[in-house]
């Protein structure tokens, strides 16, 4: 009987200090889940052909795009992808009610962005216009899924272009990542997207002519290896009203200069890559 009654003892002490064991292998995986899911994100790269001018076919043609990007933490835009940049060449008034005419939607498109982030649960980025006492910037907005939203304003722009530079940097931080962001022509400056440990991932939306795409590939490279950061690059695709080529090009490329993911060049393409911190 006491040989039994130690036996049986014996069990039930093996049986506890496995559940204990199970018990501690379970919080270990669901930790290193929880902090996996923390140092990576789904980006969505959305190149598009834009019908360059129009606001409204623009914002319901990303609606459709947007809704193609479920499961993705940030959707990223190209540049003035509720219009494009078909404005500066053209004369200077009509430049000016063609710049109004999209200022003029500015609260409309974040609206819209809100909407998209809501129901993505996705960080949503890309630039429109905006005005303020009387001149015109190339705001990119980065709304989240609770309806915030910061900016930033294209600070490089073209000595006889249509915008105005703005005077600050952004830099944010989603999902355990932290962003910087910059636009287009931003692209041809190191000095301005220099990285004092600041970001792990530079963003840049951009209208990019294929005749320059040269540039685009060669600087896009050098910006990731000379900072240590991934770069996410978004581009349209296809001519604009003065035929114009884009051919796309958007990519992710690693801190090494490797390009880790691309959308098919003049297409209409969203490519969804894992970036992991």
């Amino acid at each position: 009987m006491i040989i039994w009654i130690c036996c049986f003892r014996w069990r039930m002490n093996n049986i506890l200090k496995m559940k204990v064991f199970y018990v501690m292998l379970y919080f270990l995986f669901a930790f290193s889940m929880t902090v996996k899911a923390q140092d990576s994100v789904k980006v969505a790269l959305v190149q598009a052909h834009l019908e360059w001018g129009d606001v409204d076919a623009n914002l319901q043609a990303f609606a459709k795009r947007a809704h193609l990007c479920k499961g993705c933490d940030i959707i990223v835009f190209p540049e003035l992808f509720t219009s494009g940049c078909e404005m500066k060449k053209r004369d200077k008034e009509e430049a000016r009610r063609s710049k109004d005419g999209v200022a003029s939607r500015y609260p409309e498109v974040i609206k819209k962005m809100r909407k998209w982030a809501r129901r993505s649960g996705a960080l949503v980025i890309g630039s429109t216009i905006y005005k303020e006492e009387g001149k015109y910037y190339n705001r990119l907005l980065a709304v989240y899924p609770n309806g915030k939203y910061e900016y930033y304003d294209k600070h490089n722009c073209f000595k006889k272009g249509s915008f105005s530079p703005g005077d600050r940097h952004l830099t944010l931080e989603w999902k355990g990542i932290r962003f910087s962001t910059y636009i287009c022509y931003d692209l041809r400056f190191p000095e301005w997207s220099r990285n004092h440990g600041e970001y792990d991932v530079a963003i840049y939306i951009a209208n990019w002519p294929e005749s320059r795409r040269d540039d685009w590939n060669r600087l896009l490279r050098e910006r990731a290896i000379e900072n240590g950061a991934y770069v996410i690059a978004v581009n349209c695709a296809g001519p604009d009203l003065t035929g114009l080529m884009y051919r796309g090009e958007s990519c992710v490329i690693a801190p090494d200069g490797k390009v880790k993911a691309k959308c098919k060049d003049y297409k209409d393409d969203i490519v969804v890559h894992k970036i992991v911190k």
